[in-house]
């Protein structure tokens, strides 16, 4: 259960980042949105590094 949790939360934070990235209007919306994009993407690194899905 630990393996897919990460993966479902940086899925739906993908997407939510998306929505908003399709609705923003401006450059700096669309900057801030690919750093959230960036920053879920660093830390189900991290989560993958402390929780390996060979052992859990």
């Amino acid at each position: 259960m630990l393996y897919w949790l990460p993966r479902l939360g940086l899925i739906l934070l993908v997407c939510a980042a998306l929505a908003v990235g399709v609705v923003s209007a401006t450059s700096d919306d669309v900057a801030n949105t690919l750093l959230v994009v960036l920053l879920g993407l660093g830390l189900f690194s991290l989560t993958l590094r402390i929780f390996p899905p060979e052992k859990y």
